[in-house]
């Protein structure tokens, strides 16, 4: 240990690391290394298939340019299939040439073959890990705490999920044909070898000079990357807003200024789109050029070498030649997948932050079963803030009695609603400051907690799915009797029959074609629905008119019945019937009791009733 207190990171590790975080997200994707390696091993096959096939253009174009192919009887390979099968070869010239002619073609054929297939599997590889990364930040998403949504755009989040994972698959493909450009330029390494040795050391300045050469160019692009992801993620985000916030665009009548901020945006994703575009567009020109020198020179030096009485190598230098320029290409291909993986980079890096646990705001689940609630649930010098420096609420004491009706309320911004996603564990609250029946609800699995609670939150939360699948949410499947009885408590029966498909009416995204009254009234029936033992009213009745508003009132109470309710309002006549009244004032404890205990007080309570003037 240091005497900074900071252990010394390697210097390798900015490498090792980045590496190691994409072996496990393949891992984890369900990628194994059998499967990568079996497009591999096929490209492998089809290199040395084509190595072949190139092999046997020296001896076709010795024969035809001495006008004899005598010599391919000495061939090692060649002599045991003629002296085999000596019919066919009666002719010889004529029939070795149509023989080998026979043998390119189907070595010809073979690679291809393998081509095809080795491109095909690893086409179903970038398929399914796209598909199976898709799913594991869905997962991971969903394995989130509720603060993480509150501090991320869902715009970058979606963003994220469809279009990043595609770019990041990509990478499985570009690798690939890396590692299939690197194999065929092997082989063709080979062969030239095995044709000149000299010429071929020559030929190893190639790769150093085009690889230093364009580090600078990729490196370039990561960067550009980068700030293209950032950039992408921001255009999603806009258009989110914009969608849902349409209605407010349209009265405040801020098109032209939302869309001058969203042209701004979308022209700097396009910015950087070309400014990568013109850095990968740049390399292929630039090796080629770096290339086509070293080639000029190595012609050079053939001509050199042929003027010098060696005519019997022309052949030898003729698909030499014919190599040079195809390992150019190869050279070419596996350059522009470099920089076109370096492109991906800042797409991975999104993913990548996905998966570190780091400002993700688990909420950790207890091992306790919650039977049932026996006594009460005790709030114990509560203490919350979402951030540091702006404290929520601030060492807030009370109880909420089981079978009674609890009624917390206070001016906007006095923690009301962050108390209830406290209780829902929504969010994760500090130890032993909610209990209930005296145990830490930290200790109870969060499923068997939640099992207990309904909500009927002030932001009504609905599928774009039919009536009937929004108020079963949750709950599976409901008989028609059971699903009737609780429309009618919530009010909702009427409405519902008069629809053309009843139950089975979609109701659009969000909801839209249902009015504030009515999705708040499905949500409510979803609650009754429900069942549970504790019932949380977050300002359930906001969105209704007041005729509707008492019939709901009606419905609340009958619901309310041998339940532990609590109840959040700004409107004080939804709390007359309740059996105790808390008061929480910027996140603080004022006054609690009931409604006549409250008012004979003549404190921050009876102000509030005044004011309203509810009698």
């Amino acid at each position: 240990m240091h005497k900074s207190g900071t252990k010394k990171i390697p210097f390798y590790s900015k490498w090792i690391q980045p590496i190691n975080r994409q072996k496990e997200l393949l891992q984890d994707a369900n990628m194994s290394s059998s499967r990568l390696l079996l497009p591999g091993l096929l490209s492998l096959i089809a290199a040395f298939f084509e190595g072949l096939t190139i092999g046997l253009l020296i001896p076709i174009a010795k024969g035809i340019i001495e006008m004899d192919f005598a010599f391919v009887r000495e061939m090692p390979f060649f002599k045991g299939i003629i002296m085999r099968f000596p019919r066919l070869f009666i002719t010889p010239n004529s029939s070795i040439f149509i023989f080998l002619l026979m043998i390119i073609f189907s070595t010809a054929v073979m690679k291809n073959a393998l081509s095809y297939f080795s491109l095909l599997s690893i086409d179903f590889q970038r398929r399914k890990f796209n598909s199976n990364v898709r799913k594991l930040l869905m997962r991971r998403y969903l394995s989130f705490g509720k603060l993480f949504f509150d501090r991320n755009s869902q715009g970058h989040l979606i963003n994220t999920l469809i279009y990043f994972t595609d770019l990041a698959a990509r990478r499985i493909e570009i690798i690939h044909m890396m590692i299939k450009w690197s194999m065929v330029a092997a082989v063709y390494f080979i062969i030239m070898c095995i044709i000149s040795w000299r010429l071929t050391i020559f030929v190893l300045i190639a790769p150093p000079i085009l690889y230093y050469s364009l580090k600078w160019l990729v490196k370039k692009i990561k960067r550009t990357s980068r700030d293209f992801a950032e950039y992408k993620s921001k255009l999603s985000g806009m258009a989110y807003n914009i969608f849902s916030c349409v209605s407010l665009i349209k009265l405040a009548t801020t098109e032209k200024n939302e869309m001058e901020k969203f042209d701004h945006t979308s022209d700097q994703v396009e910015a950087f789109e070309f400014s990568m575009d013109k850095k990968v567009r740049l390399i292929e020109p630039l090796q080629e050029i770096i290339l086509l020198m070293i080639i000029l020179l190595l012609i050079t030096a053939m001509a050199f070498l042929i003027i010098k009485n060696r005519s019997g190598e022309i052949a030898g230098f003729l698909v030499y030649f014919y190599l040079l320029r195809r390992s150019a290409a190869a050279f070419s291909n596996l350059t522009s997948e470099w920089g076109m993986l370096a492109r991906t980079r800042g797409p991975l890096n999104d993913i990548l932050k996905i998966f570190d646990d780091r400002k993700k705001y688990f909420v950790l689940d207890g091992k306790r079963e919650l039977a049932s609630i026996k006594d009460k649930i005790e709030i114990n010098n509560l203490n919350y803030s979402y951030i540091p420096e702006l404290q929520v609420l601030n060492d807030l004491t009370f109880s909420i009695e089981k079978g009674k009706v609890t009624a917390i309320v206070g001016p906007s911004g006095a923690g009301k609603t962050t108390l209830v996603h406290l209780l829902l564990r929504f969010y994760d609250c500090p130890p032993s400051s909610v209990m209930i029946d005296g145990v830490d609800i930290r200790e109870f699995t969060i499923k068997s907690l939640r099992a207990h609670m309904a909500l009927v939150s002030q932001e009504t939360l609905m599928f774009n799915d039919t009536i009937r699948a929004n108020i079963t949410y949750g709950i599976g499947k409901v008989d028609d009797k059971m699903l009737l009885d609780v429309a009618k408590k919530a009010r909702l029966h009427e409405f519902i029959e008069r629809l053309p498909d009843g139950f089975n009416t979609l109701i659009g995204d969000r909801g839209v074609k249902l009015s504030g009254g009515e999705k708040q009234r499905v949500a409510i029936a979803r609650a009754l629905l429900k069942g549970s033992e504790i019932l949380i009213l977050d300002e359930a009745t906001s969105s209704l008119d007041s005729i509707t508003e008492r019939l709901i009132q009606e419905a609340i109470k009958e619901a309310v019945k041998n339940r532990t309710a609590i109840v959040i309002a700004h409107r004080l006549s939804t709390i007359k019937n309740s059996d105790k009244i808390v008061i929480i004032e910027n996140g603080r404890l004022m006054e609690q009791g009931s409604l006549d205990e409250l008012l004979k007080k003549k404190g921050k309570f009876c102000k509030y009733w005044n004011e309203q003037k509810f009698f």
